[in-house]
């Protein structure tokens, strides 16, 4: 199993969220699968979501200060600039604000989870307690002036695949998504509009199990690269590349990013220069941005 080759690792710590918990103890929300956008020019903002449970190897999780998983968001907003080290500690924190503009029902999931962005003001994001059911579920909605607002759903809105991929398709001029990996298909955003793409019976088989992670970042005229997870014992990762313009898919050996850790959920993979990032949640207790260098990542296609 390969051990993702980093150019850097930078670590996410916000200002602490504190509470009494059910057992009369003062207890944290714990930093999880932050979510990164970087403009054209450097303008970087990261969405980090806190929790109140802590999740287990065993898969087991004990939730702390209620009977219902809590997740709150701190927007991070700053800047890179050429080759300098991404400096988190500069930028400015503020919590992020939600104003559900849609009916709230009762769900044991409370909170928005495991934003992908669109754009720079717009986002997928997965609100259980905005289905009628507490299911999850897959709304757009816009990203401005600290507060996410504007909530759409999104259709299938009751669907397994929550993890939904968005990039830009240069060939149509429009955002769509990555909807599933097995089968793989395409899909628009708001609209149930499914577009199957066929693939060879080898990728077929590579991709069987696995789930969406990333958006996708362009990495040439056609190219698109995102990144996708299989849940097992340990969170396994593989590159995937779609030719917007032939619609082929081509898969990279598996990776892990850490040797110890037993979950590892990307949500975001940004390009600034030819510079690659990753946001990357580990172990649903701590959270990291990674800087990668496509040299590396091409490599793990070269055997496949």
């Amino acid at each position: 199993m390969h051990i993702c080759v980093k150019k850097d690792i930078i670590p996410i710590l916000v200002p602490e969220i504190s509470f009494i918990d059910k057992y009369n103890d003062v207890n944290n929300y714990l930093e999880m699968n932050p979510s990164m956008f970087i403009e054209d020019d450097g303008s970087t903002t990261i969405l980090v979501r806190c929790v109140n449970y802590r999740k287990f190897k065993s898969k087991n999780y004990v939730v702390y200060n209620s009977h219902r998983s809590i997740s709150t968001y701190y927007e991070l907003k700053g800047s890179i600039q050429n080759n300098d080290k991404l400096d988190i500690e500069s930028f400015e924190y503020h919590e992020l604000q939600h104003n559900y503009n849609l009916p709230v029902h009762n769900a044991f999931w409370k909170g928005m989870e495991d934003i992908r962005f669109i754009t720079e003001n717009d986002i997928l994001v997965t609100v259980p307690e905005l289905h009628v059911g507490g299911k999850p579920a897959v709304f757009k909605a816009e990203l401005v002036n600290h507060e996410v607002t504007n909530f759409v759903s999104c259709e299938p809105n009751e669907t397994d695949e929550k993890n939904w991929m968005p990039y830009f398709d240069k060939t149509t001029n429009t955002h769509k998504v990555l909807y599933s990996m097995s089968p793989f298909q395409i899909k628009s955003i708001e609209v149930n509009e499914l577009e199957e793409i066929g693939l060879d019976d080898t990728t077929s088989q590579i991709l069987q199990g696995y789930h969406g992670s990333t958006n996708g970042v362009d990495i040439n005229e056609n190219d698109c690269l995102f990144l996708i997870h299989v849940n097992g014992e340990k969170t396994i990762h593989r590159w995937i590349i779609l030719n917007m313009k032939t619609k082929l898919v081509s898969v990279s050996e598996e990776f892990v990013f850490f040797k110890n850790s037993y979950i590892e959920f990307a949500c975001s993979l940004c390009k600034y220069n030819e510079r690659i990032f990753v946001s990357v949640g580990i172990n649903d207790n701590k959270a990291f941005i990674i800087e990668l260098e496509k040299e590396n990542i091409m490599k793990l296609f070269s055997h496949v």
